[in-house]
Parts: C-alpha cells; structure tokens; sequence
C-alpha cells in the first residue's frame, strides 16, 4: 500500500513539472518588452536659436566739425533725461562760421525786402504804361537775383547753425550713456563718435529661422529668452520678421522684443532663443524608442502580440521626445519603449509591467 502511494505521488509531480516546463516554453517564445500608449496630440513647435541682445532703440552722436572738449556732465552707465547737456565742445571756427552766416542772411534779407517792394512799385507802374519795359525788367532782375541770394544764404546760415548747435550735445531719448570715451579739454577731430544713449527698457534678440518655419511665423508669436549669466529666463514676442533670407546662412532674421523694466538685461548679452512657430496635431515619441537601422528611423508597435516595425520620419525634437511622420501611425498604438532594440519585423512578443 506503501509502495502505491509512493508511486501516485511520483506520477503527479512529475504531470506538475510537465506543465511547468510548457508554461515556461510558452512565455519564451515571446521577447518581453514595455509599452506606452501614443495618441495624436497638439504640438506647440519651437524654433531654437541663439542671438546677441541690442536695444529697441539707440542714439550715436557723431561730432562733424570736431572741437575742444569744454565740459562732460555724464558718465558711462548714468541715466540721462531727454533734452538734458550730455557734454559741451568748444570751436572757433565753427562759431566765427555761424556768426559769419547769419550776419549775410540778415543783410541779403533785409536788401531783399527792398528790392520786392520796389518790384512790386514798377510792377504796377508797367501795368499802367508809366514806365517803360527796359525800367521793369531791370527792377525783376535784381529783385530775382535778390531772392536766390537770400535763400542760398538761409542754407548756409542754417548749416553752420546746426553745426555751432551740435557743439552742445544733448541726449535725444531718455536712456543710459555708453561709449563715452572722452577727457575734458581733449582736442576732437571731425567725424568722430562722442557718445552713445541707448534706451534700455526694451531689449531686441536678432536671431534666425529656418524657410520651413518662416511660414508658420507671426509678428506677436510668443518667445523664451535664456539669457547668459542671469537666472531667470525671460518672455517676449516676435517683434519684426525679414521677409528676404540671409545670403550666406539662408536664414530668415527675425528680432524678438523683451521687457527690460529692470534693466538687467545689458547690450551684447548672448542668448538662446526659443520661438513658437506655429501648432499642430502630431505624435511625440521618447527618442530612445527610435531604433536606427541602415540610416533609416523605425518604431515598433505591437498587434496581436507581434512587433510590427514602421519606417517613420522625423519631424520636431521637442527635449527628449521626437515628433514622428508616417502614414502607417494611428491613435493608441501600442508603442515599443523598452526591448525594441531586439526586435526584429513580426518577432513574438510579451508585454511586461
């Protein structure tokens, strides 16, 4: 009885391992790997470039008579009203010229007065026969002649105004002095840059876009600034879009405007520019779960328990997920993201947790 009991025992262990051995058989005609579950979705594309920051706006005086620096209320980094003395320069000649013209321009404009109304006398004696042709041509002539000496001496008059004007050089826009290199006393030459006021409470990005962006950007399109050697990232728009490319990178410029109420942001600073340049429905994938093979991109999906592979093309790169093209992509595929390097086109499949 024993002995039976002993080989019944026997028997069921050895059905128990049968079964075991089959269960294990079966799960390893399947490669394991993990999934995810891709649905189409809207993608915000990003243009990612990188620019030097300039003001919205900038004023460089540039001196054209030269002269002797005679007094500087300013430094570099100071701000400075609209309308107030930047610095003042001293010349001789620029003065003795100005005075020179207005005094001609007064006297050709008072001789001037007198020979119209004396035209105007003989004009209406002529009228009436009084007085012969000879006498009022003679009186037109010289009023005529009188008239363009008194406007080619208003030019130069004007001209060396401007010129004795701009030896006091006063800021045109409320902002911050840069590029003010000078020395009280200092003999300037003509032609030379004296300073520079920039306003700086608006900053410009200049950066480039792509012919395959350059149609889905709008003035007003939202920007992020990453800005060299501050924290915190800025946000601004597209404030102006070149519409012809550049010749040498074939780039379209564009300039990005930026608040800059703090003034943290300073001339010359390096950037990475982020720019939306328009939305659409698309599928994003991890980039890993991209598998490369003679030069072509592939994903797997899984169906009916079998890895299908897909040839796709790449469209957005969006950090580490990749926008993905193919006519073969649908809502909720089950998509490879783990194993997928393994695989090969109908291979047998087991979906792990």
């Amino acid at each position: 009885m024993k002995k039976l009991l002993g080989i019944l025992i026997s028997l069921i262990l050895i059905g128990c391992g049968n079964g075991s051995a089959k269960q294990n058989s079966k799960e390893k005609l399947g490669k394991n790997i993990k999934i995810s579950e891709v649905k189409p979705e809207l993608i915000t594309r990003l243009n990612i470039s990188s620019g030097v920051t300039e003001p919205l706006n900038e004023v460089k005086v540039v001196t054209k008579t030269g002269g002797t620096v005679k007094e500087i209320n300013f430094k570099n980094g100071d701000k400075v009203k609209k309308g107030q003395i930047i610095l003042v320069l001293e010349d001789q000649e620029v003065q003795s010229a100005y005075l020179k013209a207005q005094a001609t321009y007064v006297s050709n404009k008072a001789d001037f007065e007198i020979k119209r109304k004396n035209y105007e006398k003989f004009k209406q004696l002529y009228d009436k026969n009084l007085i012969s042709e000879d006498e009022y041509l003679t009186k037109k002539t010289g009023y005529l002649q009188s008239e363009s000496d008194l406007k080619s001496s208003e030019a130069t008059y004007l001209s060396a105004k401007k010129d004795f004007e701009d030896l006091v050089v006063k800021s045109k826009l409320d902002g911050v002095i840069t590029d003010l290199n000078l020395k009280l006393y200092e003999k300037i030459p003509s032609n030379t840059d004296l300073v520079t006021v920039v306003d700086i409470s608006k900053i410009l990005v200049k950066t480039g876009v792509s012919v395959h962006e350059i149609s889905q950007l709008s003035v007003g399109n939202k920007a992020e600034i990453d800005l060299e050697g501050i924290e915190n990232n800025y946000f601004g728009s597209v404030y102006e879009i070149n519409p012809v490319a550049n010749k040498d990178n074939k780039k379209y410029q564009i300039k990005v405007e930026i608040e800059n109420l703090e003034g943290k942001i300073k001339k010359g600073m390096y950037s990475k520019v982020l720019v939306e340049t328009g939305k659409q429905n698309g599928y994003l994938v991890p980039k890993n779960a991209i598998v490369i093979k003679e030069l072509y991109s592939y994903i797997f999906v899984v169906e009916n328990d079998e890895a299908r592979r897909i040839k796709i093309e790449r469209g957005y790169s969006n950090g580490d997920k990749q926008e993905i093209i193919s006519d073969e992509l649908y809502s909720n595929m089950k998509l490879v993201t783990e194993g997928q390097f393994l695989l090969e086109d109908r291979d047998k499949v087991n979906i792990i947790d």
